[in-house]
């Protein structure tokens, strides 16, 4: 994950000191190149031990380790096609307003995807695709995510748990056993209603793949499994748009994989479009 990646989605979970840190360098990328540890503590006003411990708080060595990862941070971006960025503002017309929606959404969608370590997605494959039962948890907008991962699972024969009612998935989590999985969805991963499905769960014996915003948050610290989705929605707020923009492409990555690794795949899916087919077109007698 590149650094500018890493702060953007860090930078809620920080400290005081170190978001002063965190804007400086986000609004200031190409000036800290060639800043030290130093001269930048100097310019935004904190120790010079405050950036090292920040730099090392995101994975890096030190500071030097930090700036080299910003120069590609930007080599990456620099590169890629150029979009119109900005908060999507009353005075803007349908094509302006359709190309920002565009550039967020493709933004959250490269985020999220370079967020998520590689290992971490196949281990969840493995894991749905091994699962006796999975239980998708969610709430709001993320409860709508759940149920569409759940209707491809099913289409993969996979026994699936998918209730909007909080209190229903309690209730299904606690016959949860060793061989099952819950998949808990939650962009906060705070919220307290799928917390607690989880703890349910994992008090009965069942494994948790997390899918929540990146930090360190209850769900991340239940679940065996963490996958994380991106998305700026300051000024896209309505209806979590980004967020279920980036959570539908993990689940929908999921899914494919486990299609790409199942042999029975090809087969269900085919089965399925026979019976559908056979469904429409069957002819219904005439209303009298």
């Amino acid at each position: 994950m590149g650094s500018i990646t890493k702060i953007r989605a860090m930078r809620e979970s920080m400290s005081n000191h170190e978001r002063r840190i965190a804007d400086y360098l986000l609004d200031n990328v190409e000036v800290v190149r060639g800043l030290s540890s130093k001269s930048l503590a100097d310019s935004v006003g904190v120790s010079q031990s405050s950036v090292v411990k920040f730099s090392q708080k995101l994975g890096y060595r030190g500071y030097t380790d930090l700036k080299l990862s910003l120069t590609e941070s930007l080599a990456r971006t620099s590169v890629l096609p150029k979009a119109i960025h900005g908060d999507i503002s009353t005075d803007d017309d349908l094509s302006t307003v359709a190309q920002k929606l565009i550039a967020r959404k493709t933004g959250s969608l490269n985020e999220t995807l370079t967020v998520n370590r590689e290992d971490e997605l196949l281990r969840a494959v493995g894991l749905l695709s091994g699962a006796d039962r999975v239980l998708l948890a969610g709430v709001g907008a993320s409860s709508l995510v759940a149920r569409d991962f759940a209707f491809k699972l099913m289409k993969l024969g996979k026994a699936v748990l998918a209730e909007s009612d909080t209190h229903v998935q309690v209730a299904n989590a606690a016959t949860l056993g060793g061989g099952d999985l819950i998949f808990a969805i939650s962009e906060s991963g705070l919220t307290q209603d799928v917390v607690r499905v989880a703890e349910t769960g994992v008090n009965h014996g069942a494994g948790v793949i997390s899918l929540t915003g990146f930090s360190r948050n209850p769900l991340v610290e239940l679940a065996g499994t963490n996958l994380f989705c991106l998305s700026d929605e300051v000024g896209a707020r309505s209806s979590a748009i980004l967020s279920r923009t980036a959570q539908h492409m993990v689940t929908d990555l999921l899914f494919i994989l486990m299609s790409q690794r199942d042999g029975r795949a090809k087969d269900l899916f085919e089965r399925s479009r026979r019976a559908v087919d056979v469904f429409r077109n069957h002819k219904r007698p005439p209303i009298n």
